[in-house]
């Protein structure tokens, strides 16, 4: 199943609750899989990503352009300029891994 948009913007608002505190990253994979259909893998990847970018730390699954953009404003706009640079940092990271081997895609 290709995961679409719209399905990364509602994995967005769930894993800002794994972030807040609010839900296990467990909870939040199954509450991603139930509200968009995401298979529960992927569903933790995203959080996954989500949280490195929060903290500006590599990961290595990868999202697609838009994905990336899409999370890039929306961390910006509801955390602000400090956040953005630790997204910033963690997608630089994870720029610099592709560049010495190949990292699969997983959006």
């Amino acid at each position: 199943m290709k995961i679409t948009m719209e399905m990364s913007k509602v994995a967005y608002e769930i894993a800002k609750k794994v972030y807040l505190g609010q839900l296990t990253q467990s909870q939040g994979k199954i509450e991603i899989n139930k509200t968009t259909g995401m298979n529960e893998g992927s569903a933790n990847i995203f959080i996954t990503i989500f949280l490195a970018m929060m903290d500006g730390e590599e990961y290595k699954r990868a999202f697609n352009n838009d994905t990336n953009r899409f999370l890039l404003e929306s961390i910006r706009k509801d955390f602000g300029e400090k956040f953005l640079k630790n997204a910033l940092d963690a997608v630089q990271k994870h720029i610099n891994t592709l560049e010495n081997k190949e990292v699969p895609m997983c959006f």
